[in-house]
């Protein structure tokens, strides 16, 4: 299986989805009221959530992420691009 060099917005679509779902829960809010083009701040998520949030990233798509990524790429979106990206990158090195 070939993977794409780029990854087009239909790859990000499921993680922005999975991202949006982790959001709300640390931020106890329905996840309908999560917008993927909001930091992370803005919604609520603080220091503590955010490295959470990078474990679960982690642990979902086996990384390895230093806890600033979160706020290298503020928004559920931009960390969507980035999840993908990485984990094509490592799934085309482990081939």
């Amino acid at each position: 299986m070939r993977i794409p060099e780029q990854s087009t917005p239909r790859d990000h679509a499921p993680v922005i989805d999975w991202l949006a779902g982790r959001v709300a829960f640390h931020t106890e809010q329905p996840v309908r009221q999560v917008d993927p083009h909001l930091p992370l701040a803005e919604l609520g998520i603080e220091s503590v959530s955010a490295v959470s949030l990078c474990g679960e990233i982690e642990d979902r798509w086996d990384l390895e992420l230093d806890p600033t990524v979160v706020f290298e790429y503020p928004t559920i979106a931009e960390m969507a691009v980035f999840v993908v990206d990485e984990a094509a990158a490592r799934y085309r090195t482990a081939s």
